[in-house]
């Protein structure tokens, strides 16, 4: 099996398209995903939802689909059959989570690297679907992450071998228990909240640490140099990364 730690070998610096390359294209769609990989990021990240039934768990951020497709209404109150006949701003369909998987599977065979894939569990009920759906794609590096710590606790629960991340939007002086409690791989801070200190009391427990969401050169080199792993970024059209700095 195929882990998203690994990915940290490989590079002392990861770059992650957001919702593929949201800057470029219609955030959370297969031709967003496609230009993440075009641009030679490490891996891509996506945030799923399931509607009215739990069953498929679909690929957009928003509560609703008023922003990013041409239809309204809130995102749990569709049926799978109404989320199939919608289309995105760009034209594309909502993918499933499934779909992203088998582009990624796909990529990774026809330029033989791993490419990574962060799905952010986003709502309640989504961990266990994730969860069975990743059985079917045992040698994809997945990083499952999340503001909800407690739907990364279910999803522990019924798979103890992908690697998981809890996501902050603020800083909490629990980090590290709640990181070590879930068996995670890394944590995911936002950028705004990053300082050197916290950065080095996160190493503490030897984990690193993905920064969101960063669109410039000069920002990802300072959260570099405090200490940062990698960052999620809309524009990597923007980035040439080595393997050991930004550049």
């Amino acid at each position: 099996m195929s882990a998203f730690s690994s990915l940290f070998n490989t590079t002392e610096f990861l770059l992650i398209g957001h919702r593929g390359a949201a800057g470029l294209e219609t955030e959370n769609t297969l031709p967003s995903f496609q230009r993440a990989i075009d641009f030679d990021c490490a891996g891509i990240e996506l945030d799923v939802q399931h509607g009215a039934t739990a069953a498929i768990p679909w690929v957009i951020h928003d509560k609703t689909i008023d922003r990013t497709t041409n239809g309204h209404g809130r995102v749990k109150d569709l049926t799978d059959a109404e989320f199939s006949t919608l289309r995105c701003t760009n034209g594309a369909t909502i993918p499933k989570l499934d779909e992203v998987l088998d582009l990624v599977a796909q990529q990774s065979q026809i330029l033989n690297k791993s490419i990574g894939i962060n799905v952010e569990l986003k709502g309640p009920g989504t961990a266990s679907a994730v969860a069975k759906i990743l059985q079917n794609y045992p040698h994809l590096p997945v990083l499952v992450s999340s503001f909800d710590h407690s739907q990364l606790r279910q999803f522990r629960d019924i798979d103890q071998r992908t690697d998981v991340a809890p996501l902050f939007h603020r800083w909490q002086d629990d980090v590290n228990a709640i990181a070590t409690g879930l068996a995670a791989c890394c944590v995911n801070l936002s950028s705004r909240i990053v300082t050197r200190r916290r950065c080095e009391h996160v190493q503490q427990i030897g984990l690193p640490i993905l920064a969101y969401t960063v669109n410039s050169k000069r920002a990802a080199k300072r959260l570099q140099e405090m200490g940062i792993a990698g960052v999620f970024t809309d524009r990597p059209d923007k980035f040439a990364v080595t393997n050991t700095k930004v550049i």
